[in-house]
């Protein structure tokens, strides 16, 4: 495809890759074991921070008994927008989701931990990847209907569009390149096309939505659209919503060396988001580094990524978004990443033996963390 037609034709991101939304962050890190066997650490000490259960203390398993998983307030209001929305969708109560998307395109409201409510009203949607087959094409159905009911909503076409494009992925699978069938990237090939024309068609529309140009980035992605269109894509997507920061994160993914990067790219990437005039300064840069960090097992240490600009951006957003329970416990663990005590120590007293799971994963590492920085122990 060529650059012009693309960026004249045709925009993941739930707040997250993209949202998650493509094999990249199911082909991540490649296991706690083999990844850090690669550096200068002990076999003993591999064992204990991948957390094998002969490796606890006493100590350590009091305290891992007495820590209280806790669901995030923000996050619970987020996943009750988006259940009655999905609830509206799956009835295809269309006539009710038009107006709500309107609105919150005049709007531009965000949840209380800075995510946009346009991504969370398009995640509403999604078809989970184990889904079977059948339902994908169910909801393929659906996003059909949708549109048959409202020709002219740019709603619908987003929608559809970003629905193809993870339809896409679905059939390409997670596995390395090498281990995808003909079949697989045929499909892959197939659906990613025609996200792109389904976003054509809502580029003619009036009404202009954000997340279109999220959605288009990602479909570029796929179709491996030259560098210097892709970033013409991410300027025009900047110049309409210059705070929306799912592009930039889609961008910061696609420069990982996995994707079309080499080392160093995304952190300069992150260095230049961070220093636009019209951006969200340091609190871009420490999104883009909570994002990638979970391809590396220190992102400090193993990328140019840097620690005081990390620690400028999420202070500033746990002023911003003060009921975020999530940016606490990111805080926690970027700081005991970054080697920073003082902001560890400070921050694990407000959390005491309350965690968010997803931030941890295992809760023998916020253990571990928090000891760090009480006491300096690893």
């Amino acid at each position: 495809m060529h650059e012009q037609e693309y960026s004249l034709r045709c925009s993941p991101l739930r707040a997250s890759d993209e949202r998650g939304s493509d094999a990249a962050r199911a082909i991540g890190p490649q296991g706690c074991l083999a990844s850090l066997m690669s550096k200068h650490f002990g076999f003993l000490l591999l064992l204990c921070i991948c957390g094998l259960p002969a490796c606890w203390n006493a100590e350590e398993k009091a305290a891992i008994a007495k820590l209280k998983p806790t669901k995030d307030p923000v996050q619970e209001e987020i996943y009750a927008f988006r259940l009655k929305m999905r609830a509206l969708y799956n009835n295809r109560r269309f006539s009710e989701l038009e107006p709500v998307a309107a609105e919150i395109r005049q709007t531009k409201p965000l949840f209380g931990n800075g995510s946009w409510k346009i991504a969370q009203f398009y995640e509403s949607f999604a078809c989970r990847r184990e889904e079977p087959e059948s339902m994908w094409q169910l909801h393929d159905r659906i996003h059909q209907d949708w549109i048959a009911q409202f020709p002219a909503s740019i709603t619908a076409r987003v929608a559809y569009a970003d629905f193809l494009r993870e339809y896409a992925w679905h059939a390409r699978g997670t596995d390395f390149a090498d281990k995808v069938t003909e079949e697989g990237w045929r499909l892959f090939g197939e659906r990613l096309e025609s996200a792109r024309k389904r976003l054509a068609e809502a580029r003619e529309l009036t009404e202009k939505d954000a997340m279109w140009w999220e959605v288009a980035l990602g479909v570029a992605r796929g179709q491996q659209l030259p560098k210097n269109g892709y970033d013409h894509l991410l300027e025009e997507a900047k110049a309409f919503e210059p705070k929306f920061w799912g592009y930039d994160i889609a961008r910061a993914s696609s420069l990982l060396p996995r994707w079309y990067g080499e080392p160093g790219d995304w952190e300069a990437y992150a260095e230049q988001a961070a220093a636009r005039p019209d951006g969200l300064g340091a609190e871009i840069y420490a999104r883009i580094v909570m994002a990638l960090s979970g391809y590396y097992d220190n992102v400090f240490r193993e990328t140019n990524a840097s620690w005081p600009q990390v620690r400028e951006g999420l202070i500033a957003m746990r002023q911003k978004y003060p009921r975020s329970f999530e940016l606490l416990n990111h805080t926690a663990l970027l700081s005991t990443l970054g080697g920073d005590r003082e902001l560890a120590k400070a921050t694990f007293g407000k959390l005491g033996d309350s965690y968010l799971p997803s931030v941890w994963g295992k809760p023998e590492r916020f253990v571990r963390s928090r000891k760090w920085a009480e006491t300096g122990v690893q």
